[in-house]
């Protein structure tokens, strides 16, 4: 067979290239959700090398590079497996590649352990097949169990994605520029990746000819140029960042540093020594005039050291001491709502949900759970 390229296999390279383009921009992306890029970079390159490998088989010129046939062929079955596992990391925002995710890639070792040998042939051997398969025996048996298997493997990845896909349309927060990048993203991944399963499972079903054997991967590369638009158009994706980040909160503040490392100080031993939050109509004014400083530095302090609000800030503390007198032989008398007036909740219903909220039980369920574990 003369080696020889058309147009079909041209534009094919070009998806190649740019798929390969990509995969080194996004390596070298150092912002945003990491995992979710180096994946993408992942799937941009398996489908460079299946676009590769069909273009060789086509146009001939794997007769002229017999050691690069087959190659491509453990790459089909990581389309579903990557695609799915980025747009998990995209929509959920996680950046944790969990163990059992290499189970997803087992279809693939198992084609590339199933193919060594062949890979271990000399050219010739491998020319002798190759001239056996396409002259001979048209498509082949290995060919009908590998696309038959690739078909069903990537319709069930497919399932899941649009399941994923529903999940995140009902959760996300329409009004997030960032957000509405993500939804648009992940629609054009599910819209591209049926049509593309819809032509491969026709062409399998209709026509295996030679003349059709570059659509699927056009297809293919069509996908890379609209991500690659994507990515142009929409840096938000890849950097995982607003259009116009809000101002930091305190980014006006007076407070200095060492001013603030002071008020710290004094904050923590007034809680300690006076326990002011036994009070229980103490507010943020009330703290920070005792305190003697501003009441914004008094917020700003609480907010940024301890990643609390005031009112969550001093109920911390008055569960902390409300454990101490529950636990208290000498205090065994008083009720619960004793103790919580003490400690500086208004209410039961409060002191309940406060301290439900830090120890996963009521103060009666504390109580009692101490007592049976011979606690004094």
């Amino acid at each position: 067979m003369n080696p020889s390229l058309n147009l079909l296999a041209v534009l094919n390279l070009l998806g190649a290239v740019q798929g390969l383009l990509m995969t080194l921009v996004l390596l070298s992306v150092k912002r945003g959700n990491r995992l979710a890029n180096r994946i993408l970079a992942a799937l941009t390159f398996t489908i460079s090398i299946i676009v590769s490998g069909a273009v060789l088989l086509t146009t001939g010129y794997v007769f002229v590079l017999p050691h690069l046939s087959r190659v491509h062929h453990p790459f089909v079955f990581l389309a579903g497996p990557l695609l799915f596992l980025y747009l998990r990391a995209l929509t959920s925002g996680s950046q944790d590649f969990k163990q059992k995710d290499l189970w997803h890639f087992i279809p693939f070792a198992l084609c590339a352990l199933y193919l060594i040998p062949y890979y271990f042939q000399g050219g010739e051997g491998k020319l002798n097949y190759l001239m056996t398969e396409y002259y001979q025996d048209s498509m082949g048996r290995w060919y009908y169990i590998r696309t038959a298997f690739f078909i069903l493997q990537f319709l069930a990845y497919l399932i899941l994605i649009v399941a994923m896909l529903l999940k995140y349309s009902r959760r996300a927060n329409r009004s997030s520029p960032y957000e509405k990048y993500v939804l648009l993203q992940v629609r054009f991944f599910v819209i591209a990746s049926v049509i593309l399963w819809v032509g491969a499972a026709l062409r399998y079903t209709l026509d295996q000819s030679a003349r059709t054997n570059l659509l699927i991967p056009l297809g293919a590369s069509v996908l890379i140029y609209g991500m690659g638009y994507l990515g142009l158009s929409r840096p938000q994706l890849i950097l995982n960042v607003e259009d116009n980040p809000p101002p930091k909160k305190y980014e006006r503040s007076t407070l200095l540093p060492e001013r603030a490392e002071r008020y710290l100080n004094k904050l923590l031993q007034v809680m300690t020594t006076e326990k002011p939050f036994t009070d229980g109509e103490l507010t943020l004014q009330k703290m920070a005039q005792k305190m003697s400083i501003p009441a914004n530095h008094l917020s700003q302090i609480v907010n940024e050291r301890f990643g609390q609000t005031f009112s969550d800030f001093i109920n911390a503390y008055r569960v902390e001491e409300a454990k101490k007198r529950l636990l208290d032989p000498k205090l065994k008398h008083y009720t619960v709502q004793a103790i919580a007036e003490d400690v500086g909740f208004n209410t039961k219903s409060s002191f309940n949900a406060v301290f439900k909220k830090h120890t996963s039980m009521t103060p009666s369920q504390f109580r009692k759970s101490s007592e049976g574990n011979g606690t004094r």
